[in-house]
Parts: structure tokens; C-alpha cells; sequence
């Protein structure tokens, strides 16, 4: 049976449903015969791809219905499973494809419903199947233990230590990072005392703007690095030289906590608000809320709240062991029916 990944990256939204879906390509050992299909991919994304080892699949439709219509007629059989990645693949696209005959597959965080998947997969912490309206015989793989983690994260993963100083704090909102809030944060690092050197996590084709130049100016006594188009592997290398890591509530923020680090979170879209806030209700990670709300005094305030409070509080764990066995068991079942 075939593997059809179904998930769109570029720099307005972002990288994180394309790479979550080929980390559960590289869970299930997704190779060459299995395909990973994107509408008008950019580079960025045939790379990844690439590098996965799967076929890509380029789509030009200017619509939803058009796609998956062609998706059904033209491209989908009734041995394939299909998984879907995105925020509108709704109902009557569902339809569509399972029209095939296929098996359908989503991986959802907004529980926007209703419906018609075979298996859903939600790593969202707190979430029931009773809040999807769903087909009475659909599957369903709940709570943070199925975050879809490239597997270097999922092979280092380790509990939270205790609190110790924080020095070295790695920076990232994302490889596109479209509300330029790099710059600003880390105008707020540079003005704590403590802070001695900064990581800036970007993409591999982001340019540098100039206001980080001019901080980097600014204070030549912080050492600041530019980090662009990091491998898995070379991300958890990465994180292992920082003691804590500033993030919005979405993979990346998964990712570090998986790895045992400390970690300033918030939101500056709303699916990543429900993480953001339950990450430090339960003393996981803290949260500042709403990135966009702050400027000057106050971000920097904000910023040397968070940066103590992860230095003397004590961490829970964010999940205490990942199950990607189970997602395995759960395609091979899918691919028995």
C-alpha cells in the first residue's frame, strides 16, 4: 500500500505541516514508493522532501474543490492511505478523497469538524474524542505522546532538570517569521545582564534584517549567532548549547520541551494559544500570552519574568513517553482493512 501525504509549506504560513508529516513519514518508514504532495512547492519544501526520501507531487489548482477532485480522479486509489495536514481539508474535501476508496488519515489541532477520517491525530494536550464529530468507526490518536517529532527529538528525548542560571538562550519564531518579531525579542534579550549569548533560529532562505544587524552592533559584548536551515539532527545539537529556549507555542516549542529544555512560550495566532496557555498552567513552560502585546519596557519586563521564573521553578514533564509504536500500529491496521 502507498502513503499520501497531503500538507502545504511557504513563507506566509510556515513550515510546521510540512515538516510534521514527514516526521510521521519517517515514524512509518515512508520511502521512495510513497508520495508527499504540495500545491506549487518552493524550494524549501522540494528539499525536504527530497531529503525524506519521497516522491514529490506538485499541485497548480486555484481551488480546494478543484484539487481534491483531481486528487479522486486522477492520483488517489483504493489501496492508498491518505494523510491530510492542513487547515482546509474540510468535510467535502475529505469527501473527495475517500471517494477513492482510500483510507483517510488527518492530523488536526483545531477540531474543526465534522469529519470523515478513518484516523485522527491531535497531540494536543487535553483533547477527547468526545469533542469531534466524527464517523462512529474512526480511530483516534489523542495528547501530547503523539506529537509528530522527526525522530533525533524523539531518540534524545529526556525529562525537565532542575532549575539552574540561564546565560545562553536560543531565539526562534519560525523559518518565515512574517511579523518580524525576531528582531524585537531580541532587542529584549540583549538588555538582561545576564544573558551572555544568543541563538537565532531561521529559515535557510531568510535574509538578515537590518535591525538585528544593529543590535548586534549595538552590543558587541553578547555574542549573537545566526542559525538558518538546520537539519533535526542538527537542531537537537544546536538546542543541547543553550540553557533555554524562546518560542511560540507550536513544533518548535514541542520540540525543545521533548528534549528536556526550558522554554519562554506565547502565541501570535490563535492555534497556538491553547498550548501557549496549558504549557504554563501545568508548569511546563511559561508563557507571556500574546507576543504581538508587547514592546520595550514591558517586552523586556516580560521576557526577564519568564527567564527567572524558568531559573527557580521546577518543570513538569510535557509528556513522559512519546508513542510512535502505536502510531505504527494504528497505519498497520488502517492498511489491513
Amino acid at each position: 500500500m502507498r502513503l499520501v501525504f497531503r500538507a502545504d509549506g511557504n513563507a506566509t504560513i510556515g513550515l510546521g505541516h510540512v515538516v510534521r508529516s514527514l516526521a510521521l513519514a519517517a515514524i512509518l518508514d515512508a520511502g521512495s514508493q510513497d508520495c508527499f504532495v504540495v500545491r506549487t512547492p518552493t524550494q524549501a519544501v522540494r528539499t525536504l522532501v527530497e531529503a525524506a526520501g519521497l516522491h514529490l507531487i506538485a499541485l497548480t489548482h486555484d481551488s480546494w474543490e478543484a484539487e481534491s477532485e483531481f486528487l479522486r480522479r486522477h492520483l488517489l486509489t483504493d489501496t492508498d492511505v491518505v494523510v491530510l495536514d492542513g487547515y482546509n481539508f474540510d468535510t467535502s474535501y475529505q469527501h473527495q478523497v475517500k471517494a477513492s476508496g482510500c483510507r483517510l488519515v488527518c492530523i488536526d489541532d483545531l477540531r474543526q469538524g465534522p469529519f470523515v477520517a478513518d484516523l485522527i491525530i491531535n497531540h494536543s494536550p487535553g483533547v477527547t474524542s468526545a469533542m469531534y464529530e466524527t464517523l462512529p468507526t474512526t480511530r483516534f490518536c489523542l495528547g501530547p505522546a503523539f506529537s509528530l517529532l522527526r525522530l533525533p527529538f524523539l531518540q534524545h528525548a529526556q525529562l525537565p532538570q532542575l532549575p539552574a542560571p540561564i546565560s545562553k538562550v536560543l531565539l526562534c519564531f519560525g523559518g518565515a517569521d512574517p511579523l518580524q518579531l525576531t528582531a524585537r525579542y531580541l532587542a529584549g534579550l540583549l538588555s538582561q545582564d545576564a544573558i551572555q549569548r544568543v541563538g537565532l533560529l531561521m529559515g535557510s532562505a531568510s535574509v538578515t534584517a537590518p535591525e538585528i544587524a544593529y543590535l548586534k552592533a549595538a552590543y558587541p559584548q553578547t555574542r549573537v549567532e545566526e542559525l538558518r536551515g538546520l537539519s533535526a539532527a542538527a537542531m537537537v545539537e544546536a538546542l543541547s548549547l543553550y540553557d533555554a529556549v524562546i518560542c511560540p507555542a507550536s513544533t518548535i516549542l514541542i520540540e525543545s520541551l521533548a528534549l528536556g529544555k526550558p522554554a519562554v512560550t506565547g502565541y501570535f495566532v490563535s492555534n497556538q494559544h491553547h498550548l501557549a496557555d496549558y504549557v504554563h498552567a501545568h508548569q511546563q513552560a511559561y508563557s507571556v500570552g500574546n507576543f504581538m502585546q508587547y514592546t520595550g519596557l514591558e517586552l523586556n519586563q516580560a521576557l526577564g519574568q519568564g527567564v527567572q521564573w524558568l531559573m527557580h521553578t521546577p518543570r513538569q514533564p510535557y509528556v513522559t513517553q512519546f508513542a510512535p509504536e502505536q502510531l505504527r500500529h494504528e497505519f498497520q491496521l488502517l492498511q489491513s482493512c
